[in-house]
C-alpha cells in the first residue's frame, strides 16, 4: 500500500513538473535575456539563413513600451484595428549587432504546414540597449493581401550598432473571438540579404566609383549605356537617366545617406550594383 501511494506521489509530482515546464515563461521573455541571433545575421550575408523553432507560449509583454508600437500593431482592445491601443502580451526577444547593409528579418513557419495560430505575429525592431531602446521599424503583417499574417521588416542595419527584435503574438480578444484569443506557438526566423546578387557584377565590363560616395559617383562600362536607374533600399525608383552614345556617366546622388541600387542597362543586358551614400 505504501509502495502504491509512493508511486502515485511520484507520478503526480512528475506531471506537476512537466506542466510547470510546459507553461513556464520562455528564457527570452524580457529584453535583457534576449536570444542572440548573430550567427544567422552573418550567414545571411551569403543570401538566406534561418533559425528556430522558437516559441512565445506563456510569454508576457511587460518589457515592450506600448507607445513605441502604437499605430503599428493592430490588435486593439477596441476591435478597430487602427493601432491606437495595441495589446502587448506574448513577446519574445532577440539580439544582434549590425554588420552593415539592408537585411530582411521575417517570421516564417518552420515547415510547410502553415499554422495560423503561431505565425500571426507582430514585430518591432529597436536600436540601442534595453534601458534606452529606440524604435527602428515595426510591422503587423508581411503581406495581408496574400494572407501572409506573419511579420517582417527590412531595415538598413548600421555596422556595429546594437539591435533588439521583439516578436509578439496577435491578440484577437478585442475582435470578439474568444475561441482564438492569442496567437502563440512555434515559429522560425528567416534573415535574408535581398541585395546579395549585386556582388555578382562583372568588374571587367562595368565599374562604379567611388563607392561609398559622398554625393557623386561615376559609371564606366565596356558597352554603350542605354539606361541608368537609381533605386532606394526598398526598391522604389527615385531617378532615371538615358545617356546617349556614352560609356561613362557621372551621377549625382540624393542628399540622404543610405544604401541604393544602381541598375545599368546596355545592349548586353542589365547589371545591378549596390551603392552606399555616406
Amino acid at each position: 500500500m505504501h509502495a502504491y501511494r509512493f508511486l502515485v506521489f511520484v507520478c503526480g509530482l512528475m506531471l506537476l513538473l512537466l506542466s510547470a515546464k510546459a507553461f513556464a515563461q520562455p528564457a527570452n521573455d524580457i529584453c535583457s535575456s534576449a536570444t542572440n541571433i548573430q550567427t544567422i545575421i552573418i550567414e545571411a550575408t551569403a543570401g538566406v539563413a534561418s533559425a528556430g523553432p522558437f516559441s512565445n507560449v506563456a510569454a508576457t509583454g511587460n518589457d515592450v513600451d506600448i507607445a513605441t508600437v502604437t499605430g503599428c500593431w493592430l490588435d486593439d482592445m477596441t476591435g478597430l484595428a487602427d493601432g491606437s491601443s495595441p495589446q502587448v502580451d506574448a513577446t519574445v526577444w532577440f539580439h544582434f549587432t549590425g554588420i552593415g547593409g539592408v537585411f530582411k528579418l521575417e517570421v516564417q513557419p518552420c515547415d510547410t504546414n502553415l499554422n495560423f495560430i503561431s505565425e500571426d505575429t507582430q514585430m518591432a525592431l529597436f536600436r540601442g540597449e534595453c534601458d534606452s531602446l529606440q524604435l527602428v521599424d515595426c510591422n503587423e503583417d508581411s503581406d495581408a493581401l496574400a494572407l501572409n499574417y506573419w511579420s517582417a521588416v527590412q531595415p538598413l542595419l548600421e555596422e556595429g550598432a546594437s539591435y533588439y527584435l521583439a516578436i509578439d503574438g496577435f491578440n484577437y480578444s478585442g475582435f470578439g473571438s474568444p475561441e482564438l484569443p492569442l496567437t502563440t506557438g512555434e515559429f522560425c526566423l528567416q534573415i535574408s540579404n535581398p541585395m546579395v546578387h549585386v556582388y555578382e557584377m562583372s568588374v571587367a565590363t562595368m565599374q562604379l566609383f567611388p563607392n561609398p560616395s559622398d554625393g557623386q559617383t561615376t559609371i564606366v562600362a565596356a558597352e554603350e549605356l542605354l539606361e541608368v536607374a537609381l533605386y532606394d533600399c526598398r526598391g522604389a525608383r527615385i531617378a532615371q537617366w538615358h545617356p546617349k552614345h556614352a560609356r561613362r556617366f557621372e551621377m549625382a546622388l540624393p542628399d540622404a545617406p543610405g544604401v541604393y541600387i544602381v541598375c545599368v542597362s546596355t545592349a548586353q543586358g542589365e547589371q545591378r550594383m549596390r551603392l552606399i551614400r555616406r
